[in-house]
């Protein structure tokens, strides 16, 4: 019986189920990951994903090649320093305080290794290392911000100089900003005067403050190295002389030579007269005769011939300035240009100008018909009249006027938007596109205003009289200063008519989708827009030319002397300068194009950055006056973009100027020269050459609802006269509420007229039309200043 009832007995699971402790393993297995998983995919992030998975033997080989390459890139670098004949280490050293003194910084480290040589205030000179069998060729900068920055391009190492003294000024964290935005090779700090500061203690602290302040622009600092102490300058000695520098991706990219010494050399052959004569180390890639190279200050100059140099360890300072006798040493090889050197012409030849296409030519004002919606003209009321009563011409019922039928026609449209109402209610009506920018505005709270008196039944329009609507404008104007949402918001006089005022500007149904023709014919286009030079493919064309540098040409290491094509006063005024370095251009970056940067501003520049404010722009080691336009950056798919009036802080900005063409992701600055200093205003990277990019500036036009039946809405102080109305009625309107409609026809004289939403309006809703005109980017001209 017992068994029995064990049987009838139901058994319930226990709810509290104890799992056995999971397995510890380092790597899961196939089946366990697949369980974790559950079918789920991960989304890729790769832009081009892989055909197939790599397999073991093929992820084997990527870490071989990985580690053959670092291996390939050691031992040249090490073959470059290395040896009798080896290039020697450039080491820059920049002051960041007043009372510092690199000079001194010098010879604390020459002190260290016994090294006893005369040290300049200022300038460039080569000191041999015999203890680390190496050579050092220091440029002592002065507090000066092209010399620090010149110097800081070239340098393989870096050294900033600060003081236990005082902090580091406005001048020095200027330079220190742009040193780091425009690129810097190894880094070292040191500090001067810290043996003045009396307690071990308050060094100690006055050094963990230091490199906590160096850190903040260099993470990779470990240390703060004191020039009274004779152990830590050998191990800076010891650092540079055996330790690799990382280089700086744009100028590695290039060859550039740091001038030893340099004199002009008579040559009645050329059209110069002379040649400047440039010795130094090849560095970077390899110099090729057929490639421009840039002075900085100077410009852009052909290159005669290449000759191969003597040791400079053999050279004394007689041969500095005697040109002849330099000629002994010029006996191994002569690299001369071929057909195909680079030309100094900035823009395309009339002849080779391709067909752009101007198919949408603009046309003047008066010779307009209406408004210009995308790429329509529209027309005028009457013509428009015209040409509806053509259409409609079959449609009137038999017996009835044209005047009856036209007035049927309206009456039925109000009822087809009053049925809408009802539909809108339920999300059954569709609404007029609007742009980012105007959606963006939408979600702003909107402008309070003073009741209005509303008369829904009433259809009945009467004109004020002259005194009352200049009262109410300036009632209504006084309340709009005080709530400005709109930065692009225009006010209208009343005698300025807008047909006239606002003639070159259209309309837009959609920023972001709208087509908009990019070679049309206008008047306030630069005169050299046609002769930019133009690539179909721009990242095609920056890795072919990329690609190129590593052509068979003069190899990096080599010590040469350069023959470039100069007048005689670019050689008396480089002559005048401390540091004198040259950069080898890539192909077509002499040519002038459409130049896109992207902008940030400096965040310890608090003054404002308005578009087209006069900046000079340094992208890599050219400099520019230029006047950049600055628009909204991101992607559209029509490449029109909404010109920004200011530079914003927090936000990056694509800066356009027309400006010769710099491949790779060349860095960028935008200085301002002030009274008494200069200005990091901003700082960047260069984006594409893309001629193709329309700049619109937008301009809205605000009104007021007067009187609101449903969605029929009466409008005022948009427009003050009835053929401005006619001239933008076809332009679509929007509201700060996120309603948007159409004109639908004039009435009255002073500029009143009503027109239908797709949903009913608020009375203190504003009612807004956008009006949009092009912008051409600006000419660029040489810096040659200096500050």
């Amino acid at each position: 019986m017992k068994d029995v009832e064990k049987m009838m007995m139901h058994h319930h699971r226990s709810s509290v189920k104890k799992n056995h402790k999971a397995f510890k393993s380092k790597h899961s297995s196939k089946g366990a990951l697949k369980a974790q998983t559950k079918g789920k995919v991960e989304k890729s992030t790769q832009k081009y994903k892989p055909k197939h998975a790599a397999n073991k033997l093929e992820r084997r080989n990527k870490a071989k090649q990985v580690m053959l390459s670092k291996k390939e890139k050691s031992e040249s670098n090490k073959n470059f320093f290395d040896g009798r004949r080896g290039a020697p280490r450039i080491v820059a050293v920049i002051p960041l305080c007043a009372d510092v003194d690199a000079a001194d910084v010098v010879r604390s480290l020459n002190k260290s290794i016994d090294v006893d040589v005369e040290v300049p205030y200022s300038g460039v000179f080569t000191t041999p290392i015999d203890r680390f069998k190496q050579k050092i060729q220091y440029i002592v900068a002065p507090r000066h911000f092209t010399s620090i920055i010149d110097a800081a391009q070239v340098a393989d190492f870096v050294v900033f100089v600060l003081s236990a003294k005082q902090e580091v000024d406005h001048f020095g964290e200027t330079c220190l900003r742009s040193v780091v935005a425009q690129g810097v090779s190894t880094v070292y700090s040191v500090v001067q005067h810290l043996s003045e500061v009396e307690s071990a203690k308050m060094q100690t602290e006055l050094r963990k403050s230091l490199l906590s302040y160096m850190t903040h622009f260099f993470a990779e600092q470990e240390k703060i190295y004191a020039m009274d102490n004779q152990q830590e300058c050998l191990n800076i000695i010891r650092s540079l002389c055996q330790q690799f520098p990382k280089g700086i991706q744009w100028r590695d990219s290039r060859a550039y030579i740091l001038a030893d010494r340099a004199w002009y050399d008579k040559n009645p052959e050329l059209n110069t007269g002379g040649a400047l004569v440039v010795e130094g180390v090849v560095r970077g890639q390899k110099l090729s005769p057929d490639r421009l190279v840039h002075i900085p200050g100077f410009g852009d100059f052909q290159v005669d011939k290449i000759c191969a140099a003597g040791d400079a360890a053999t050279h004394d300072d007689s041969m500095a300035i005697d040109g002849d006798a330099m000629a002994q040493f010029a006996g191994n090889f002569t690299a001369l240009p071929t057909m195909d050197q680079d030309d100094l012409d900035e823009y395309a030849l009339e002849e080779e100008l391709p067909d752009v296409g101007m198919e949408n030519d603009y046309e003047e004002p008066e010779m307009q018909r209406g408004v210009r919606l995308d790429d329509h003209f529209y027309l005028s009321d009457d013509e428009e009249q015209e040409a509806r009563t053509l259409k409609d011409k079959n449609r009137i019922p038999k017996g009835m006027s044209e005047y009856q039928a036209r007035w049927i026609l309206e009456e039925n449209s109000d009822d087809e938007y009053d049925n809408a109402d009802d539909a809108s209610s339920n999300g059954g009506d569709q609404t007029m596109e609007l742009d980012d920018d105007d959606a963006r505005s939408l979600t702003r709270s909107a402008t309070q205003y003073g009741a209005t008196e509303m008369d829904a039944q009433s259809e009945m329009f009467v004109d004020l009289s002259p005194e009352e609507e200049a009262r109410q404008l300036k009632e209504y104007r006084e309340r709009e200063k005080e709530d400005t949402e709109f930065p692009d918001e225009v006010e209208l006089p009343p005698e300025v008519s807008a047909k006239e005022r606002f003639a070159r500007y259209r309309g837009l149904r959609n920023l972001r989708s709208s087509e908009w023709q990019v070679d049309e014919q206008d008047s306030r286009a630069p005169q050299e827009w046609n002769r930019l030079s133009r690539f179909q493919n721009f990242r095609t064309t920056r890795n072919r030319v990329l690609k190129e540098s590593n052509a068979n040409c003069v190899p990096a290491g080599t010590r040469v002397l350069i023959y470039i094509r100069a007048p005689e006063d670019v050689i008396i005024a480089a002559s005048n300068k401390s540091l004198f370095s040259i950069f080898a251009l890539l192909r077509y970056e002499h040519k002038k194009v459409v130049l896109n940067v992207s902008a940030t501003p400096n965040t310890e520049y608090e003054e404002p950055i308005p578009t087209k404010d006069s900046l000079i722009l340094q992208v890599g080691a050219r400099r520019y006056n230029v006047n950049p336009v600055f628009s909204e950056s991101g992607t559209t798919p029509n490449n029109v973009y909404k010109l920004e009036r200011f530079l914003h802080q927090g936000r990056t900005a694509i800066a356009t100027m027309i400006a010769p063409v710099s491949f790779g992701n060349t860095p960028i600055l935008f200085l301002k020269e002030t009274e008494k200093s200069i200005e990091l205003v901003a700082s960047g990277s260069v984006e594409n050459a893309d001629h193709s990019r329309v700049l619109a500036k937008r301009i809205i036009l605000t009104g007021y609802p007067y009187k609101i039946h449903k969605r029929l809405v009466t409008l005022r102080y948009m427009f003050f006269n009835a053929e401005d109305i006619a001239w933008f009625k076809a332009i679509p309107l929007f509201t700060k509420m996120g309603r948007s409609g159409y004109i639908k026809e004039s009435i009255g004289t002073h500029g009143y007229y009503k027109a239908t939403f797709n949903g009913p309006i608020n009375a203190q809703d504003t009612i807004a039309m956008a009006l949009y005109k092009r912008v051409w980017p600006r000419r660029s001209e040489l810096w040659t200043g200096a500050f």
